[in-house]
């Protein structure tokens, strides 16, 4: 008997495959964003794959850290890269790579409407795990129960 594995890999492949989705779950649900916000570092990529799919142009990012590794530190976020009066009665879509508890979403989402003035502002990323998060996004394509490693997160040697 096979033993589960205690994470899931995600290849680049399937990585243009869930960013495709994630643009076609945005489309069908009617939302059009005026801009586009990726959660740096692991929203980078999606919300470039992302952001050209649905033709926005206006893209920003936000940097967050809640993790260290596996290891969840305290969370700092720093909206220095989205100008104040960028988002200011606008829809936003705010993007990341996974919600593991969804709370960096949350304040990420709090921030645009609160300080910037997002008229508007709803979640997405590739990955949530079912079983920790507590702020599910708006819009998600993949559901997991394990850590996830993208394929920017491979050690080169």
């Amino acid at each position: 008997m096979k033993k589960k594995s205690r994470e899931i890999r995600i290849s680049w492949t399937q990585l243009e495959k869930l960013s495709a989705q994630l643009a076609r779950a945005i489309k069908a649900s009617g939302f059009e964003p005026d801009h586009v916000v990726g959660i740096a570092m692991g929203g980078l990529i999606p919300l470039a794959l992302v952001a050209r799919k649905l033709g926005v142009k206006s893209v920003a990012t936000i940097t967050a850290r809640s993790y260290d590794g596996k290891t969840r530190k305290r969370r700092k976020i720093s909206t220095s890269n989205v100008p104040q009066a960028f988002a200011r009665g606008t829809r936003v879509l705010i993007i990341d790579e996974i919600a593991d508890t969804g709370e960096t979403l949350r304040a990420v989402s709090k921030i645009l409407k609160a300080r910037c003035g997002a008229r508007d502002a709803r979640t997405a990323t590739l990955v949530m795990n079912e079983k920790r998060c507590h702020f599910l996004p708006d819009f998600s394509v993949m559901k997991v129960d394990r850590w996830v490693v993208f394929p920017w997160e491979k050690k080169i040697v």
